[in-house]
């Protein structure tokens, strides 16, 4: 892989501008996905999102008429394997949120961004230098900080027993978590960055557009095509309507993040938009304590100082 050179390509603010992006609209996904998973279930969140999703990427094409003609050979096994697994991180992440509280789910999925940076380092030949690599690790040590919480918080339970892609029955009043929330939440952080890092690769050689809407063809694809095996008998999908028009925002608002991230991907410095757009558990947090009653100790106003550090070394970089 790396058929362009990325080595000691400067960081400049427009490719930070784009990991911001793609940030904010991703910390504010996730918690329109948190209100959607727990109502509807993780199943019918990634469909409905992944569904507009694809509407809306197929009507950004219709309009800015993308070429196709690099989607050949490596680059569209890669781009399908980008859709495919990163479908496993929706389903996993999303599931996540019905389980756990979504600040500290958040802040687990963002490792992604280390996953990437990793990757990006290893296989493109990306170079950050000692001040970003610092902003990097500082950005997403500090998230992980800013996320992370006590016992005590609380949330709606599921059991532990539900299935992925059912329909989750909250009892009124339960405050439980469940561990299985963190093994989903680790398995959508090593997806993420798995699929983030063949995103941006492969949309350097095809573009970020058309990167985009081939990776999202192949998710529906697989998508609808396990659907039959993984549906439920008709009375446990019973309400499952009471987060669709959350699942639409969700779903909405994860379409801005992939198109900054991939275009971000396109421009160079793969490691740097995955670090900065690893910042977006910020939101989560914050909606956490307004909406969820989930408490900001020490280790969160820590976490939030080095995300701000971080992301200022970043910026002395260019």
């Amino acid at each position: 892989m790396g058929e362009r050179s990325r080595g000691a390509t400067p960081i400049d603010s427009g490719r930070v501008i784009y990991g911001l992006t793609a940030a904010i609209a991703w910390g504010t996904s996730a918690v329109f996905a948190t209100y959607a998973a727990r109502r509807s279930g993780a199943f019918l969140t990634v469909l409905i999102g992944q569904v507009l999703g694809l509407v809306l990427l197929l009507t950004l094409t219709a309009v800015l008429r993308p070429s196709f003609s690099a989607v050949h050979g490596s680059v569209a096994v890669g781009l399908v394997a980008c859709g495919v697994i990163g479908l496993l991180g929706y389903l996993t992440f999303y599931r996540a949120l019905e389980e756990g509280p979504v600040g500290l789910v958040s802040a687990i999925g963002a490792t992604y961004g280390g996953v990437t940076a990793v990757l990006a380092v290893l296989f493109l030949g990306e170079s950050l230098g000692t001040t970003g690599a610092w902003g990097v690790a500082l950005a997403v040590g500090g998230v992980t900080m800013a996320a992370s919480r006590s016992s005590g918080g609380r949330v709606p339970a599921i059991a532990a027993d539900e299935p992925l892609v059912g329909i989750a029955v909250v009892p009124q009043g339960t405050t439980r978590y469940s561990s299985a929330g963190i093994s989903f939440a680790l398995a959508s952080a090593l997806a993420y960055g798995v699929g983030g890092f063949l995103l941006g690769d492969f949309s350097g050689r095809a573009g970020w557009l058309t990167a985009t809407v081939v990776a999202r063809l192949a998710s529906m694809v697989v998508l609808l095509a396990v659907l039959p095996f993984l549906g439920r008998r008709p009375s446990t999908w019973r309400g499952a309507g009471a987060g669709f028009w959350w699942a639409l925002t969700a779903g909405a608002t994860d379409v801005v993040g992939i198109c900054a991230f991939a275009r971000g991907g396109q421009v160079g410095q793969l490691a740097v938009t995955a670090a900065v757009s690893s910042v977006y558990p910020v939101i989560p947090v914050v909606a956490g304590m307004l909406l969820f009653g989930e408490r900001l100790g020490p280790r969160q106003a820590i976490g939030v100082a080095l995300i701000v550090v971080g992301l200022v070394l970043l910026g002395l970089v260019s």
